[in-house]
């Protein structure tokens, strides 16, 4: 192994570290209920003293624990955008649990509104808000692994654009991850931007570089053939770095107009790997 290998591993081990023991500080409340479903807000806190929103859903009706998936929204949008929630809510009348939050810089952790710029033209900012969000998502995972209705050996995740472009790093990283779904999220298209440190940030959040860290995972991709912000390109080059079993599914639509259809592999998908429905 390299120097600079050495190195990276070293600042990535940094980058995205915490303190595992940390208090949760956690505070719950209910938030619906209906359908045969209960939502529940939680919020923990993270690195960094930060306070992270999420959603909890699940079976009104739950007995014993339950497979998680772990659902990433899309860029400027948040936890309680249907996007989201809208697939989440089929999973769980599915016989899932899901769990959604706020990532950094949105929803209720917004501190001005979010634009399209925000994910193109600072690659600082970008880096720090993708480093939060991954070590967002461990906690999370940590808070819920803790709850007795969460079989903590079936847990899934699924990313929607920025959601699995953040998504990658975690799941690369936490191995209790056992499949993951990354729709219209591919490798990295801000190469070269920023200099020799925006370089540096992209080499740390660049989704491509995670992928082959996710070997003996389930991993699917769902792009857009007319994808024109995450091109197929991008797309081919994150699932090139995947280890088998991985799959790769083509829908004939763009970005903005992946949903509804672009869902419909991925409930199969997360049935199979996590052990419910009619999986």
């Amino acid at each position: 192994m390299s120097d600079e290998s050495d190195g990276l591993d070293l600042l990535r081990e940094l980058a995205f570290g915490y303190d595992r023991d940390f208090p949760f500080n956690a505070d719950t409340a209910p938030a619906g209920e209906g359908g045969g479903m209960q939502v529940e807000r939680f919020e923990i806190t993270s690195r960094y003293e930060e306070r992270v929103s999420g959603l909890l859903l699940q079976p009104a009706d739950a007995e014993g624990p339950r497979p998680l998936v772990l659902v990433g929204h899309p860029g400027t949008l948040d936890k309680s955008s249907d996007y989201v929630l809208w697939p989440a809510e089929q999973w769980v009348g599915r016989g899932a649990i899901c769990a959604t939050i706020d990532q950094a810089g949105h929803g209720e952790r917004a501190k001005r509104p979010v634009g399209m710029e925000d994910f193109q033209k600072w690659p600082m900012r970008r880096l720090d808000q993708s480093i939060q969000t991954v070590v967002d998502w461990m906690r999370v995972l940590d808070y819920l692994s803790e709850r007795p209705e969460v079989d903590a050996e079936r847990v899934g995740f699924v990313g929607f654009s920025m959601g699995g472009m953040r998504g990658a790093p975690f799941v690369g990283l936490d191995e209790r991850v056992k499949a993951a779904s990354f729709c219209i999220s591919g490798a990295s298209t801000l190469s070269g931007r920023g200099g020799s440190a925006g370089a540096l940030a992209n080499r740390l959040t660049d989704p491509g570089i995670y992928a082959p860290m996710m070997a003996g995972r389930a991993i699917q991709v769902v792009a857009g053939e007319r994808d024109d912000l995450i091109t197929p390109e991008a797309t081919q080059r994150f699932f090139d770095q995947l280890s088998e079993p991985r799959e790769l599914v083509w829908l004939p639509c763009g970005h903005w107009d992946f949903m509804p259809q672009g869902i419909r592999p991925v409930g199969p998908f997360l049935e199979r790997q996590l052990g419910f429905g009619d999986g």
